[in-house]
């Protein structure tokens, strides 16, 4: 009897070893077997860059009421998982460990290009399909991009420049990592078009004041100037820009379409244009599919944050999701599903970033999405969609 009592409890420590084992397996991506379908979000909520994932944070909260109130897809219920990193590309990287852990089937992170590069390894190493929110400098087979390439984000500038018979433009940048992406991809297309880089100009990200370097352009007597930097940053620059007498437009990348950028030259925006996302202007578009998107999205968003809008930075949390959520619709769960739904049969998708056909490039969206505006009365003024 007293044998047969070893046999037996030998046996079922087998089981739950076993047990044990199955689960590890399940956490590490075969996920399909469980009734919770986890999407993961590394977003900077907190930090520095929590003016650009204060947007992204509204964006998830919005996302997980739509998921619930569809209900299950499936028999499985989706749930967003959100980490803040902080503005700390070290917490960002322990955040994607943490996901990876729990069975996050896809990653939709991070707010910042650096933060993005950090995790960007441990998604190709663990094969989880990651959907960077911000411009990459290098992607692989499990990387999608769901922020413009400097390249793209180029395209309409260019096409402004030529609208307006401008050839000699002056451009200054943040020597970070985002700064230094955008002169290369612009002087390729430029010099195709017979524009000139005549003065260019470089200051830390951190700075107060950049009244010496666009002093330095001013003397160039450039036709316009470009400003390739984030917020709070592009503000000064645009700031500094009206006290110095500019009279030309100056254009600032994606980086700057924020509430918070309009906030700091709500006192001067002559002359000041900021390519952004067609949703800042979708009442002032004409009728299309895409405008019927934004419309949604933007309507959404601010009847359940009253008084506040979504930017290009909410746009690409959105898209990453929806991206995931159709996969998932179309039953499938595991990461490796969604990884060669991705790759094989998602072809063109409209978004509310652009158009992404992940057959021909997956690390950008096209610029349809995105077009040149000024600001007037403290809001965005549509005057070109760069497309047409």
């Amino acid at each position: 009897m007293k044998n047969m009592f070893k046999v037996s409890l030998f046996a079922l420590l087998l089981l739950v070893l076993g047990a044990c084992n199955l689960d590890d397996e399940n956490t590490g991506g075969s996920d399909s077997s469980s009734d919770e379908i986890k999407i993961g979000i590394i977003l900077a909520e907190t930090g520095p860059a929590s003016t650009l994932g204060e947007a992204q944070v509204n964006t998830v909260k919005l996302l997980q009421k739509e998921i619930d109130e569809r209900g299950e897809i499936g028999g499985k219920k989706v749930k967003l998982v959100k980490h803040d990193y902080e503005t700390d590309d070290t917490k960002a990287v322990i955040a994607m460990d943490k996901l990876i852990s729990d069975g996050a089937v896809a990653v939709i992170g991070a707010t910042q290009s650096g933060a993005s590069m950090a995790i960007l390894p441990k998604a190709l190493e663990q094969k989880v399909p990651l959907f960077t929110l911000a411009p990459i400098s290098t992607g692989g087979e499990y990387i999608y991009g769901m922020a413009h390439t400097p390249e793209v984000i180029a395209m309409p500038i260019i096409e402004y420049l030529e609208e307006n018979g401008i050839q000699k433009v002056g451009w200054i940048n943040a020597s970070d990592g985002f700064g230094v992406t955008g002169l290369p991809a612009f002087e390729t297309l430029a010099k195709d078009k017979g524009i000139e880089v005549v003065a260019h100009e470089e200051f830390d990200a951190s700075a107060t004041d950049m009244t010496i370097q666009l002093s330095k352009i001013k003397t160039k007597n450039p036709e316009a100037v470009i400003v390739w930097s984030r917020t709070p940053a592009a503000g000064v620059v645009a700031r500094n820009f009206q006290s110095l007498g500019f009279d030309i437009p100056m254009i600032q990348s994606t980086a700057a379409a924020n509430k918070g950028f309009i906030e700091q030259v709500k006192g001067n925006s002559k002359n000041i244009h900021v390519l952004g996302s067609k949703m800042n202007v979708v009442e002032q578009l004409p009728d299309s599919e895409m405008k019927t998107q934004l419309s949604h999205f933007k309507e959404s968003y601010t009847t359940m944050f009253e008084g506040k809008e979504p930017d290009l930075f909410a746009a690409h949390v959105y898209d990453g999701v929806q991206l995931v959520l159709q996969a998932i619709e179309e039953g499938h769960y595991s990461r490796e599903e969604i990884q060669t739904y991705l790759q094989s049969d998602m072809g063109d998708f409209l978004g509310a970033t652009g158009t992404f056909n992940f057959k021909n490039d997956q690390m950008t969206p096209d610029y349809d999405g995105i077009t040149i505006m000024a600001i007037e009365e403290g809001d965005w003024k549509y005057i070109s969609n760069g497309t047409e």
